[in-house]
This record gives C-alpha cells, sequence and structure tokens, in this order.
C-alpha cells in the first residue's frame, strides 16, 4: 500500500512537510519548524490529555471502551508472549495505534492493484507506479506498523534536476519524450522493506586438489595431490534487506542501492508527511525464502573461502542451517515517475537518500540514422575520392 501520513502544525494548524535537507518538519503557512521528536511529543501529549479524558467517565461507560480496545491491545500481548517464531511473533505485535489510522486514508490503484495510504489532508491523483489516473478510495486494514524508516535526504528539486540531467545526457531520446513528460510529478515513494537478522551454521565438504611441477635434466613431472576437505562455521547476519512489493521491478531497486542502512531511524510518523508510503504485497514469510537464499550463498562462499592452499577446491556436498533471531519492516525512500511515450510505459526512480538514478528510455530511430549519416558519410566520401585519385591516377 502507498501510505502519506499529515502532522499539522502545533502553532497555526496548517500542514506540516517532512523536508529532508534540514531534517525537520516545516509549515509553509507560519514557516514554523519542528523536530519529529517534537512533533511526536506535542502529539504524545495531546493523547495523554485524551486519555486522562477518558478515564474520568463513568465506570461502565469505560468498561465498554476497554471491551472495544484494551482488551484487545490484552489478547495481542498474550499472542506476542507465546510466539517463539521471530517471524510469526512480528506477524502478531506489530499493527499501527487507533490514533495513527484515524489520520490515514486509503487508496488504491484500479489498473496495478497498488494499495496506497494518505493522510487526510494529501490528495494522490495518480499512481506512481503505473501513471493511472484512477485511483479510488479503498478500505484500510491489516497493515503492519514499520520498525524503521530512512528518510528522504534529497528533496524534489534534486529529483526534478537528477531526471533533466538524465535526459539532457541521452542523444537518441525522443524531442517529443522530453517535451511530453511533466518532470514534476515525480513522487517520493517510501518502498516496503524485510529486514531478517539470525545466524547460519553452515557444514560443508570440498575435494581439492595441490599440483605440483618440477623438471631435470631429462624430464617434467607433475604431481597431483588429493585431498577430502571439511569445513563447518557460523556466521551472523544483520537485517539481511528483501524488498517486499512485486510493483517495484527489482531491475530498478538493484541499480539504485545500496542504501545506508547505518542511518536507519526508528520509526516516525513523522517522517512521512508529503510522501507516499507503498504498502508491501509480499508479507514476511513470502520474503522469508528470498532472504534465505541470500544468507546461504554469502555462507557459503564465505566458508569455502577458508579453503586455501589448494590449486583447485570443488563442493561435493553441503547444509546451511538458518535461524532468524529478529524480523524487521523498514521504509527506504524512492523519487519516481512514470510516464508513457507511444503507448510504452516508462518508470524512473532515483535514491532519495544516495541520488542514485535508473530509468527505461525510447530511442528515436531517426536520431540514430541522422548521427550514423553525420558522422560515417563524409568519411565514406573521403576515402571514395582517395581510391579515385590513387586508382585513377595510376590507370592514367
Amino acid at each position: 500500500m502507498a501510505e502519506t501520513t499529515n502532522y499539522q502544525c502545533p502553532n497555526c494548524g496548517g500542514p506540516l512537510n517532512y523536508d529532508g535537507a534540514t531534517g525537520v518538519l516545516h509549515c509553509e503557512f507560519c514557516d514554523s519548524d519542528f523536530t519529529p521528536a517534537q512533533v511526536e511529543a506535542i502529539y504524545a501529549e495531546r493523547q495523554a490529555k485524551a486519555d486522562a479524558r477518558a478515564e474520568e467517565q463513568p465506570a461502565q461507560e469505560h468498561v465498554s471502551a476497554a471491551e472495544a480496545s484494551t482488551g484487545e491491545s490484552t489478547r495481542i500481548h498474550a499472542r506476542r508472549s507465546s510466539a517463539t517464531d521471530p517471524v510469526q511473533a512480528y506477524l502478531e505485535n506489530s499493527r499501527w495505534d487507533d490514533d495513527d489510522v484515524e489520520h490515514m486514508r486509503a487508496y488504491n490503484c484500479s489498473s496495478c492493484g497498488a494499495q496506497l495510504m494518505v493522510d487526510q489532508v494529501t490528495a494522490v491523483t495518480q499512481c506512481p507506479y503505473c501513471g493511472n489516473n484512477a485511483v479510488l478510495p479503498g478500505q484500510l486494514s491489516d497493515v503492519l506498523k514499520p520498525d524503521y524508516v530512512i528518510p528522504f535526504k534529497l528533496g524534489k528539486d534534486d529529483a526534478v534536476k537528477a531526471l533533466s540531467n538524465y535526459y539532457g545526457n541521452k542523444k537518441f531520446l525522443p524531442n517529443s519524450f522530453t517535451e511530453g513528460n511533466h518532470l514534476e510529478e515525480v513522487q517520493g515513494v517510501y518502498v516496503p522493506f524485510w529486514l531478517y537478522s539470525g545466524v547460519a551454521d553452515g557444514d560443508m565438504y570440498f575435494s581439492g586438489e595441490r599440483i605440483t611441477s618440477w623438471s631435470d635434466r631429462k624430464n617434467n613431472y607433475t604431481q597431483t595431490d588429493h585431498y577430502n576437505l571439511h569445513r563447518v562455521g557460523s556466521l551472523e547476519f544483520v537485517r539481511v534487506p528483501v524488498d517486499g512489493s512485486t510493483r517495484m521491478p527489482d531491475e530498478h531497486m538493484d541499480a539504485i542501492e545500496p542504501f545506508d542502512y547505518g542511518e536507519l531511524t526508528e520509526f516516525s510518523v513523522a517522517y512521512l508527511p508529503g510522501y507516499v508510503t507503498d504498502r508491501y504485497d509480499l508479507d514476511v514469510q513470502e520474503c522469508d525464502g528470498r532472504a534465505r537464499k541470500r544468507v546461504e550463498a554469502t555462507c557459503k562462499q564465505t566458508i569455502q573461502g577458508t579453503a586455501t592452499g589448494y590449486t583447485g577446491v570443488r563442493e561435493t556436498a553441503s547444509s546451511v542451517d538458518v535461524a532468524w533471531s529478529n524480523v524487521a519492516y523498514a521504509l527506504l525512500p524512492v523519487w519516481m515517475l512514470h510516464t508513457k511515450w507511444n503507448g510504452n510505459d516508462y518508470l524512473f526512480a532515483m535514491n532519495g537518500q544516495t541520488g542514485k538514478l535508473i530509468g527505461d528510455l525510447p530511442i528515436d530511430n531517426g536520431k540514430v540514422i541522422r548521427r550514423f549519416l553525420l558522422l560515417f558519410v563524409p568519411i565514406f566520401v573521403v576515402i571514395f575520392l582517395v581510391i579515385m585519385l590513387v586508382f585513377g591516377g595510376y590507370a592514367w
């Protein structure tokens, strides 16, 4: 789902937008700035006052409210304490607070199925993935709350400038393509990622050989010694990332990585205003296999790297046991622009943290032909004249 959240300015009530360049939430109406921690503290204080007022209600009414809300959180806590699988435990306890959900709205893309969530004042008129304008109000349900976020460092102006430069460097790009593109429609999207942490225990067998060569006055000799090798080892992995959205092409994400995971920040809705958050459509269990494959491959490669001192080493048998200790849900910043040209779709993506950019572009065949003629026809003419002068003069 894509989601956007909004806080209102404590001073004037206008909408606050997170500025990645300064790391603060800015109000364009009264020009006030607040850090995410300040905004969270203000809203936490308001919530505490609201809870205090609720406690002053009659006992019977309080019990009724508890059955509707507190009782549910108690049941969730009971499930949490009973779960031993970290993946299952995560699924049972990470949910949005009711107060957060109240300030959000859900939208569905009728074309690609993307689910978007926005705040009360942000309008979603176009899907960031397919460009479809038929984005309809939907129902927000069964949404896990993220644990971490990498806030946007680069703003919309940075993204527009990068896209303009990207177009300008492409010699065969159709003129009508750049003229018809609406660069201002670029959207900041938080892409969902699952982060897996755990330990991999590897047990591997190899066949190794060591080749020795020498010579005397009469002969050259080669001796090959064969060995059976056994290696075991354990590797700890922290926050192995797996993309949780099928709508974001893997080749685009691979091209704009890496992200600096050292800048992961504890999640706060204060980072979301002004941006769209894509809801995962591959849950933590569905992505588990992809994470294990990455861990297993790294574990095998690392263990095999310890079998040194041999001319060649070949794996004969292996097993890798992966045990997760923790799973987390994180949002990573990406600027995106979807556009159409001659009936084809083109998607651009820029890392909102580093500025690394990737995009699909069409080729103007007419420009290719004209450039070919411009470069090679003069060369052919010169060669032809040289041949005529040389061979024509000789014949004469």
